[in-house]
């Protein structure tokens, strides 16, 4: 496994350029899978439509994706996109997979490859919760990437699947109303429940760990599954530049704690303290981006966040689903199988 320095030095598949809005998250985990993926293996992608596919699509050239200004004579370093619908991105990657190994059987591809599928949790959850959990049950020995923006970000900013109680999104309006009143799914024991050989819930926030993981992805049996949290500036209503610290504060109040796992060794959680006492209040998380502007705000004479009149009982049920999001995390750790 390459030390963290080596890595950023390498050259990234994913280049400036890109359609994605200015400081977005999902840009930055593309920049760095791109560069873990400079190992010396040829890299397939199955992207499903996204935020992520958007970015390989710049008429009339894909200026956003490649190695080098000019196409690389070396194996190692060449890749390929495939594009398809929402819901498909595990599948196609796990059909991929087949026709390399059968290939690599008949002697007909003489090199690995290492493959990743990428899409939203929208195409990842909701429309395609079934390709997901099927791929992960096959055990195809692919890399499963969600970037998780809690929302259909590419269609309209509607309510996902992933979505954290009493968010403002255009499904579920703030407007007269508390914002989305149902709790997450929880997309990570699924897919360790469904089989999956690794699952971790990182963003490059935390960049040592995220790009640990994501070579680790690419090492164990079975499939591993890397959701991401991506904080998006469209759609949860933040400022640019913002996303990094968004992206570290949601990990270190409980919202989205930084995990790792592997079937048979366990887990840990990191940057997240079990204890509500020390971790920093969600009022500082919550006060960061407009998408929770009905349920909280900021005293322009003090600075502090708290909850707007009326709504302190919804913070209060806020603050105990993060506890329970936290403690639940910490049980997952536990488990090996």
């Amino acid at each position: 496994m390459s030390g963290y320095k080596e890595t950023a030095l390498k050259e990234s598949c994913f280049r400036p350029g890109s359609t994605l809005c200015p400081g977005c998250m999902e840009s930055v985990a593309f920049q760095n899978i791109g560069r873990v993926t400079d190992n010396g293996i040829k890299t397939i992608f199955s992207i499903g439509t996204s935020c992520a596919e958007v970015s390989t699509l710049a008429f009339p050239n894909v200026v956003a994706w490649g190695r080098g200004d000019v196409p690389s004579d070396d194996y190692g370093k060449s890749f390929a996109i495939i594009h398809n619908v929402f819901e498909s991105a595990p599948t196609l990657a796990e059909a991929t997979r087949d026709v390399a190994d059968q290939l690599t059987h008949l002697g007909a591809l003489q090199r690995p490859v290492q493959i990743i599928s990428a899409s939203g949790d929208g195409g990842a959850f909701s429309i395609g919760l079934r390709t997901l959990l099927h791929t992960i049950h096959r055990r195809a020995r692919v890399t499963i990437v969600v970037l998780v923006n809690e929302i259909f970000a590419n269609t309209g900013f509607q309510y996902s699947p992933a979505t954290m109680p009493y968010a403002d999104t255009s499904t579920t309006p703030a407007d007269g109303t508390p914002g989305n009143l149902n709790p997450p799914l929880d997309y990570i024991h699924l897919a360790m429940a469904a089989g999956a050989g690794m699952v971790a819930q990182l963003s490059p926030a935390h960049g040592k760990m995220f790009v640990k993981a994501i070579e680790r992805s690419l090492e164990v049996e079975g499939t591993a599954v890397i959701f991401v949290p991506a904080p998006c500036i469209s759609g949860w209503k933040f400022e640019d530049g913002q996303t990094v610290e968004i992206a570290q504060m949601g990990a270190r109040t409980g919202v989205f704690p930084a995990f790792t796992w592997e079937r048979g060794k366990g887990g840990t959680v990191k940057d997240c303290p079990l204890a509500a006492d020390q971790r920093p209040s969600i009022e500082e998380f919550l006060g960061s981006q407009r998408r929770f502007a009905h349920l909280v705000a900021k005293d322009r004479e003090t600075g502090r966040i708290s909850a707007r009149p009326g709504r302190e009982e919804d913070l209060e049920r806020l603050r105990s689903w993060v506890q329970e999001n936290v403690e639940r995390m910490y049980r997952l750790a536990e488990m090996k199988q």
